[in-house]
């Protein structure tokens, strides 16, 4: 592996340069408060820690030309970094052999991202840009590993795909949406453009109920199912063969019960 080019130091974070910051003014307050009994024990931390802020704190590039290298210097070792770097589901789902992956290239790379975050804080300084020297911004996507057999297996979603500009739905919408079809709601953002467009032009036409009911009927809400459930609570119950014997066979046996009941003698 060739030197580095640039120190490898940690720097501070610019939300570690604001706690130090505060700190050194928390401390310079304590030396004038005249109820501090031990004064000197509190100019020594804070001589501490204004030295180490002075060592660690960014520094802006010099000049441009300073400026150049560096930039040039980061997207070289970035190159270089992400070589058989991890990827995102790798990380999250720990397949089989993405421990091992992870410590190998952390080895081969420890020192590059070293001098690559202590560029990029150096190039950021004086900003609040947090993520400058976050190397999970650059972490691919893709797996080279088998995930089969992950630790985390995760979920898959497949979204349709859409021709031009989404339809979206507004707040009132949704929710008669969920009115009307709770299932159908959920199952919006699965839809495709053309399917999300008939839903929003259904529920335009909401205030009238017989347009609504044809529109179901002709399958655009895509519950033909539910509609054919609502009919059949609709319509006359249905007895089967065995149904209707069994029912012959009880009014039977009650009617012969009652005639003889009624042949019975009464008691004087």
């Amino acid at each position: 592996m060739e030197p580095a080019l640039f120190p490898t130091k940690p720097l501070y974070r610019p939300d570690q340069v604001t706690g130090v910051q505060d700190e050194i003014k928390s401390l310079e307050k304590k030396l004038d408060n005249k109820f501090i009994e031990d004064k000197g024990e509190v100019q020594r931390q804070l001589a501490r820690v204004r030295k180490d802020f002075e060592s660690q704190v960014p520094r802006a590039p010099e000049n441009g030309e300073e400026e150049g290298r560096m930039t040039h210097r980061a997207k070289e070792l970035l190159a270089e970094i992400t070589v058989g770097m991890p990827s995102q589901e790798e990380m999250r789902k720990a397949p089989h052999g993405a421990v091992d992956k992870h410590i190998k290239w952390e080895q081969r790379n420890k020192r590059r991202i070293a001098e690559w975050k202590h560029i990029m804080l150096r190039l950021t300084a004086g900003s609040n840009e947090r993520d400058a020297a976050n190397l999970e911004r650059h972490r691919p996507v893709g797996s080279t590993l088998n995930m089969d057999s992950a630790f985390i297996p995760g979920r898959q979603f497949f979204m349709p795909e859409t021709a031009g500009a989404a339809v979206v739905f507004s707040e009132d919408q949704i929710a008669m949406l969920r009115a009307l079809d709770p299932a159908l709601a959920e199952r919006l953002s699965t839809l495709t453009n053309t399917q999300r467009s008939d839903v929003k032009e259904i529920l335009s036409v909401r205030k009238q109920p017989e347009n609504l009911e044809i529109a179901r009927a002709a399958g655009k809400l895509g519950v033909e199912k539910r509609e054919a459930r609502r009919k059949t609570k609709r319509a006359k119950r249905t007895l089967t063969p065995e149904q209707k014997q069994a029912l012959i066979d009880r009014l039977t046996a009650a009617r012969a019960a009652k005639v003889a009941k009624a042949k019975e003698p009464q008691q004087e």
